[in-house]
């Protein structure tokens, strides 16, 4: 296949990925309205079983450290806010997408997708709070679709597996092997696809430039947190088939966030801790 139809069938792919589902895209819309109340939230969630019962493992896992056991979607809210649960309701359709593709080809164990963005988001979560805490909700997001361009490539990277690791010197596919062999990356095709869902334009460029925020339009924090992010979680091997990747930081990352070489494995503790604290009664640690 040719560069120029290959890049066409990519972009068909990614116009057949269908919506997150209703109750999703429902929860997504109402947590951006401030007059949407706790009990109209709840009752959306709680028409999907399965998403209520997460919801609730996740509220009560030690990473939130809350004073009593939640039960209820209404009390999540309450003690977490609207944010908090959107990012739990997202964190469960998510999951249910990386599920349905094999990511062997990538490095990535079987569900390795899911355990390794949902690692990145709490750990973007844990930067983003140190460099602006307000930004920590959008961050987790960021984290956790960093690395959705992969359910598209996944296949057209299993047809040149073999090139793509020499190229890349590793299991573990580099962007620029992407580029040369695809003509594209999965970064790219995931902001695309982010697009596509109607995440708004800090999530797309924060997707799209995981890899290289320095050359995002306007240089957003959120793009280098969420690649901060993605190079500590690389390193603790989180979903991981070859285990640790030990990735350098970029200078301009260095810049941008006074984290670097010598500091950046304390980093990688604390978000292990985390990571290890909420991933225990959410039964993500798979």
């Amino acid at each position: 296949m040719t560069e120029s139809n290959l890049l066409k069938a990519i972009l068909q792919d990614i116009r057949e990925i269908p919506p997150l589902p209703e109750v999703t895209t429902k929860v997504l819309q109402m947590t951006n309205d401030p007059d949407v109340s706790a009990a109209e939230l709840n009752r959306v969630i709680s028409t999907d079983e399965a998403l209520t019962a997460n919801v609730l493992k996740l509220c009560n896992s030690a990473y939130y450290g809350l004073p009593r056991v939640i039960s209820s979607v209404t009390q999540a809210i309450m003690y977490l806010g609207f944010q908090t649960v959107r990012n739990m309701v997202l964190s469960t359709a998510v999951d249910h997408v990386y599920a349905k593709v094999d990511l062997s080809a990538y490095n990535h164990t079987q569900n390795g997708l899911s355990e390794h963005s949902f690692a990145v988001a709490v750990a973007s979560q844990v930067i983003s709070k140190r460099l602006r805490p307000g930004l920590g909700d959008t961050a987790f997001t960021a984290g956790l679709l960093h690395d959705v361009g992969k359910i598209v490539l996944a296949k057209y990277v299993r047809g040149s597996k073999e090139r793509l690791i020499e190229l890349s010197g590793s299991p573990h596919i580099t962007r620029d092997a992407e580029l040369e062999i695809l003509g594209t990356d999965h970064a790219q095709v995931g902001s695309q696809i982010a697009d596509h869902w109607n995440f708004p334009q800090e999530l797309t460029l924060a997707i799209g430039y995981h890899h290289n925020p320095e050359d995002a339009r306007g240089r957003p924090l959120l793009a280098v947190i969420t690649y901060l992010a993605n190079n500590v979680v690389l390193r603790l091997g989180n979903g991981l088939l070859s285990g640790p990747v030990v990735l350098p930081i970029s200078e301009y990352c260095a810049e941008a966030t006074g984290y670097t070489e010598e500091t950046v494995d304390a980093l990688g503790e604390e978000v292990r801790g985390a990571i290890q604290s909420m991933a225990t009664a959410a039964n993500k640690g798979r």
